[in-house]
């Protein structure tokens, strides 16, 4: 998926982050950040309210309470 996006993106990506139960694995998140760090650089976040937020901030955007980034 991340190189799907990075495709997608023309590989203008800023950063590549790492959220949720995933991020809490150290194994994996070690091997995903050695694939794709040549695409930007990987931050790992551990959480697992991700949605929430990724919700609310979508509505904010909806709302016109918040502008979109790209």
């Amino acid at each position: 998926e991340i190189g799907s996006m990075a495709v997608v993106l023309e590989n203008r990506t800023d950063a590549i982050i790492l959220t949720g139960g995933i991020a809490y694995n150290k194994i994996i998140t070690d091997k995903i950040r050695q694939m794709v760090s040549f695409l930007a650089p990987v931050t790992v976040i551990p959480g697992e309210h991700e949605m929430e937020a990724l919700a609310e901030n979508g509505l904010r955007v909806l709302r016109g309470e918040k502008s979109a980034a790209y």
